[in-house]
């Protein structure tokens, strides 16, 4: 048993130790008492508290946050594939049209013919430098073939309006043929359009369709796209 000079001194250092904790006044008050199992109380509720402060998560929060992962998945995956399609469409599109622009500087910066050829058939085309401007491939010119990529094909709808607003007749049509050439001053030989779009598309829907004019005096081309609410001369917008 403590005395009472005892429970005054540890009064005492209560008053002047803010820092003891509540353990220690748990366990004088239990002596004070003269209790000979001390540690019960204290270690019980600490053993609750340790408990509460360092269980993790429960199977119910980690199946709501599955879940809850789950459906923002199920959301965003496809309009990624969606933005990934409309991605590469576009750049296979400006692959031709940044391609025939080049074919028309080197026509003018090598002074002679370029020809480009396009083989819808097999969704090819061909840059001819034709370095002695005589129509042939001769040896030692310099004949690059390109491929549509990303199951993009050259192709058409015969129902819609071409970037000229006349009917659709061939994937490829620089005045009634399928090879433009441009000069040593840029001109084109013939003004007209090539037409892309993706290969499960074709026979099926235009709303993904590409287009690349040429405009036969100057040789300048422009990047179009399929656009239904667009306003004459035919469904396409710049762009």
């Amino acid at each position: 048993m403590l005395t009472a000079t005892d429970i005054d001194i540890k009064q005492r250092q209560l008053s002047l130790s803010p820092i003891i904790s509540a353990y220690e006044i748990l366990v004088f008050g239990a002596e004070s008492l003269g209790r000979s199992d001390m540690s019960v109380i204290p270690h019980r509720r600490l053993r609750i508290l340790a408990a509460s402060r360092d269980s993790g998560f429960s199977l119910i929060e980690i199946m709501v946050v599955i879940v809850v992962m789950g459906v923002l998945m199920a959301i965003s995956i496809p309009k990624i594939s969606n933005w990934a399609q409309m991605y590469q469409i576009n750049a296979e599109a400006q692959k031709v049209y940044f391609d025939l622009m080049l074919a028309r500087s080197k026509a003018i910066g090598n002074n002679n013919d370029v020809i480009v050829t396009f083989d819808v058939s097999n969704h090819t085309y061909t840059i001819h430098d034709d370095t002695n401007s005589d129509g042939s491939a001769d040896s030692g010119e310099e004949v690059k073939t390109v491929n549509l990529e990303n199951n993009m094909k050259f192709g058409y709808d015969s129902s819609i309006q071409d970037v000229d607003g006349n009917a659709m007749s061939a994937a490829a049509d620089f005045g009634g043929a399928a090879t433009l050439t441009f000069n040593s001053r840029g001109e084109a030989s013939a003004g007209g359009g090539v037409y892309m779009l993706p290969s499960k598309d074709v026979g099926l829907s235009t709303d993904r369709m590409r287009a690349v004019s040429i405009v036969m005096g100057t040789g300048s081309a422009d990047l179009w796209k399929y656009d239904s609410l667009a306003a004459t001369p035919g469904p396409w917008s710049t762009g």
